[in-house]
């Protein structure tokens, strides 16, 4: 098989050489540069996701708040796509390369740079595809429903998707700070969350503003003049702003962050140093993201199918056996509203009639789904024992008390990072499930990847900090 991995970088590699690029800087930026090229390409994103798409009539596209959220998609816009393409394509790459289907040496620069412009490739190759995808499926509604109304708003998602690979190819060369994807994500979901806090519009049919902060501050002055019910209509809301949507959001925030910062401490031991010990530490939240992502993809697309089934086959809710399956009807505003008796119920992301019973079953699904995808993206990803048995090995590290072997070592990892695996999945499940239900500020999964972001991003600040302080332990740490 690595064999055959090999021959297919051979193969592509004439291809390789024609991707965009954004070459490095010279010499290395200082923060204030990094920092005016990364607000650059948040700018650029921004303005993109406020960019309506020329030539389309309507969109009619199915995803989840969530899904979209941390995808970065905006509907309708010049970031219709988002960062799929570049997520999709390097969860494609990453389980490839892991599983030594296509022989990649990530040590090696050279095997390295093909490895990114394999990224690039496979990225602009499913841009191209969803764009395609979304106009024949009738989700993007052109104008007209010729071909050159079409085939334009598959031009300007391909443009797009190039300009999204392109920024993020020039944040992770060094011009600004991170990745372009934690970036993009990061300010997707800031903004949605900023929206539900201080969007002061009044919706249609509505007489409350939109925004939280407005519409608390409306209803405490109906409230001073003695009319209670426009306070207590903001408390708890579906699928709409609510006071205990945000008094959910800073709790729930701030013990995502604690979480985030407890660690298990593996001690080592550096062999060329006469036996110099120190700590690895090892974080308690070990799988965090990708796994809760993957169970709110699959409870999307279960949810969609049912929806389908309702669609088609059940519209009348007249069979007493597919009611069980998917029963359902269609509310006041056009939002579909599934029977509580029905298996649809339970896969739509809290519906507005939610009782008891959905909210044990939406904690207990997400949490056992969320500790199953953390155990097989541990060992796809490189996460596993063996697998850090085997970099502790290369970086010339031992463990105090045992024999320099990697089975050995990795037998005494594996009693924690099966526990911190199942640990972490099961708890990045059980906030995201009680985020959703609570009406948390851009999602419970957008909540855990905010946290996880700006603590990266915060710790990346203090870290070039001390590279500008002292330049030469940049260079004694080889990151220069």
């Amino acid at each position: 098989m690595p064999d055959g991995g090999r021959r297919f970088i051979d193969a592509v590699e004439p291809i390789l050489r024609y991707m965009p690029t954004v070459p490095k800087p010279r010499e290395a930026l200082g923060m204030g540069s990094r920092l005016l090229w990364t607000f650059l390409a948040i700018t650029v994103y921004l303005l993109m996701s406020i960019t309506p798409l020329y030539g389309l009539f309507k969109t009619s596209f199915f995803a989840s708040p969530a899904i979209a959220a941390i995808l970065g998609i905006s509907f309708g816009t010049l970031a219709q796509l988002g960062i799929t393409p570049i997520v999709v394509a390097g969860i494609i790459l990453e389980i490839l390369v892991f599983s030594d289907m296509i022989n990649i040496d990530m040590e090696d620069p050279e095997d390295q740079a093909k490895f990114n412009a394999l990224l690039k490739l496979l990225s602009l190759a499913l841009g191209l595809l969803e764009a395609v995808a979304l106009v024949v499926s009738g989700q993007l509604v052109p104008f007209s429903p010729g071909f050159l109304y079409g085939s334009l708003i598959v031009l300007q998602l391909f443009l797009a998707t190039v300009i999204i690979v392109l920024m993020d190819d020039m944040i992770s060369k060094g011009w600004g700070l991170g990745s372009g994807i934690s970036l993009f994500i990061l300010v997707t979901i800031i903004r949605q969350m900023f929206a539900e806090a201080f969007t002061p519009f009044i919706p249609t049919g509505a007489t409350m503003p939109l925004g939280v902060i407005p519409a608390l501050a409306t209803a405490i002055y109906y409230a001073l003049g003695g009319k209670l019910s426009y306070l207590v209509s903001i408390l708890y809301q579906t699928n709409l702003p609510s006071l205990t949507g945000l008094i959910a959001t800073i709790a729930l925030a701030l013990i995502v962050l604690y979480l985030e910062l407890m660690e298990v401490s593996i001690p080592v031991a550096l062999v060329q140093y006469r036996g110099y010990r120190f700590s690895v530490p090892l974080k308690l939240m070990y799988v965090s993201v990708l796994p809760i992502i993957f169970t709110a993809y699959t409870v999307y697309l279960i949810g969609e199918g049912l929806t389908l089934v309702w669609s088609a086959y059940n519209r009348a809710n007249a069979s007493p056996l597919l009611n069980l399956i998917a029963c359902a009807h269609v509310g006041p505003t056009g939002q579909l509203i599934p029977c509580p008796n029905s298996l649809l119920y339970y896969f739509t992301v809290v519906p507005p009639n939610i009782n008891a019973a959905y909210i044990a079953v939406h904690i207990v699904m997400y949490a056992v789904l969320s500790m199953v995808f953390a155990m097989v993206w541990v060992s796809l990803a490189g996460l596993s024992a063996e697998d850090q048995a085997r970099y502790i090995i290369q970086g010339g590290m031992q463990i105090p008390g045992f024999r320099a072997s990697p089975k050995v070592i990795a037998r005494f990892l594996d009693r924690y990072i099966r526990i911190l695996t199942i640990v972490s999945g099961l708890i990045v499940g059980i906030i995201a499930a009680l985020g959703d239900i609570a009406g948390v500020f851009g999602g419970g999964i957008g909540l855990i990847l905010v946290v996880e972001i700006i603590i990266q991003y915060y710790s990346l600040a203090l870290q070039e900090q001390l590279f500008e302080i002292y330049p030469g332990l940049k260079r004694l740490i080889g990151k220069e």
